[in-house]
């Protein structure tokens, strides 16, 4: 009997040791998911953290966290390998130092934006006046000196005014867009909501719209001369490079806001405007060259038609040769080719013409072989020459003959 409760009270004993041994397992096992589960919370709240102030406060959490698990120190090790106790607070230090120098970043770009903002809207205000006061002086009387010096004053300070709003603007957009990588080139939703509070904030797309009209209005109401619009392209090309690389961006961005995508749509619209603006700008320069020395040409818009006008008014007037008097046909031919095309056209306006492929060398060629041509017309060759005076001796020498058989007739 004795022997029977004494193996009783081993088992027992036994049963109790193995069952303490299960909990005490079971209860670190806990301890240690506990800590995983925690840790990957505050990992978590440190990267989605929206604000400064709000990461700020996960530091007391991260304390708490330490020190709750520090007498557990030694298992953590032992559980959390590679790591450990040590590495893991570590990290979460690490993540904390590298959110925080977003934030800060993010505060840098907000305080120098908003600055940026504001000297936008100073210059918006400055452009609107300069532009208004060069539409005044474009109609006061142009041999006034003064006054020519103060409009050209006023456009070159206009020009230096608008290059310096797009490119703050160009800097607002830059520093509100994620720069992806080759590897990831879409924006994520959040990345996309972000840039459109943003974006709003600054309210890009109207300054953009704003900057693509005022250039547009610059080339309406100044007299560009090539070196001008050589410039202007070179801005347009900086600009436009911009907007096809951010501007896709942009357009994912508000492709869900159906209110503002259209906004898209009308920027796209503006940049295909200034493109034809500055080139229409060169035709109607050219064409004002012609009439300033009273040589009145029809329209041309682009090196077809120009062609086909300048060659048009040549064959016109050949064909008058003969009906108009010859001192005013080779009047029309010295204002034309001596005082307008070798003198400004050519010289000025085709090499930039054909630098920005608005016109080809052939059709250049074109117009000085018809040039050539009515010179022709107008002055006859040394052969044609030649001929003419035969005849003309030809012609006296039958009149000296005539005259002396008449002269032999009445002497006899």
């Amino acid at each position: 009997m004795k022997l029977a409760n004494s193996i009783f009270i081993t088992i027992v004993v036994i049963l109790l040791c193995s069952l303490a041994f299960k909990v005490f397992a079971q209860s670190d096992y806990e301890i240690v998911q506990s800590f995983k589960q925690q840790y990957k919370e505050l990992e978590e709240s440190i990267n989605t953290a929206s604000n400064l102030e709000e990461l700020n406060s996960i530091v007391a959490k991260i304390d708490n966290f330490r020190k709750e698990y520090a007498n557990k120190k030694d298992l953590l090790d032992k559980s959390l390998y590679p790591d450990n106790f040590d590495k893991v607070f570590d990290k979460l230090d690490m993540d904390f130092v590298i959110r925080n120098q977003d934030f800060t970043t993010i505060d840098v770009l907000q305080t120098e934006n908003i600055e940026l903002k504001e000297q936008i809207a100073i210059l918006n205000q400055r452009n609107t006046e300069l532009i208004n006061k060069i539409q005044e002086y474009e109609y006061v009387n142009k041999k006034n000196a003064r006054k020519i010096a103060e409009l050209e004053r006023l456009v070159a300070s206009l020009r230096t005014s608008l290059k310096r709003r797009d490119e703050l603007i160009l800097s607002i957009v830059d520093s509100l867009m994620p720069q992806l990588t080759p590897e990831r080139t879409v924006l994520t939703p959040e990345e996309q909501n972000q840039v459109y509070i943003e974006a709003e904030k600054g309210n890009v797309l109207a300054n953009i719209k704003k900057s693509l009209m005022d250039n547009i209005k610059f080339i309406e109401v100044t007299t560009l001369e090539p070196d001008d619009l050589s410039e202007i392209k070179k801005q347009q090309k900086d600009f436009s490079n911009f907007w096809q690389y951010e501007g896709v961006k942009l357009v994912d961005v508000y492709t869900a806001k159906k209110q503002k995508a259209n906004e898209i749509k009308q920027i796209d619209s503006l940049f295909t405007l200034w493109y034809l603006t500055v080139d229409y700008e060169a035709w109607i320069n050219i064409k004002a060259e012609f009439a300033f020395n009273e040589i009145y040409l029809l329209e041309f818009t682009n090196g077809d038609e120009f062609t086909n006008v300048l060659t048009s008014f040549i064959d016109e007037e050949i064909k008058n040769i003969g009906v108009k008097s010859l001192d005013e046909s080779e009047k029309t031919y010295s204002i034309f080719v001596d005082s307008t095309w070798f003198k400004v056209i050519n010289h000025k306006w085709i090499p930039y013409l054909i630098e920005n492929e608005m016109l080809s060398i052939e059709s250049k060629e074109r117009i000085e072989l018809k040039i050539s041509d009515w010179k022709g017309r107008l002055t006859p060759s040394s052969f044609d020459w030649i001929y003419v005076l035969v005849a003309l001796l030809a012609v006296a020498g039958v009149a000296i003959m005539y005259r002396k058989r008449s002269s032999k007739t009445q002497a006899s």
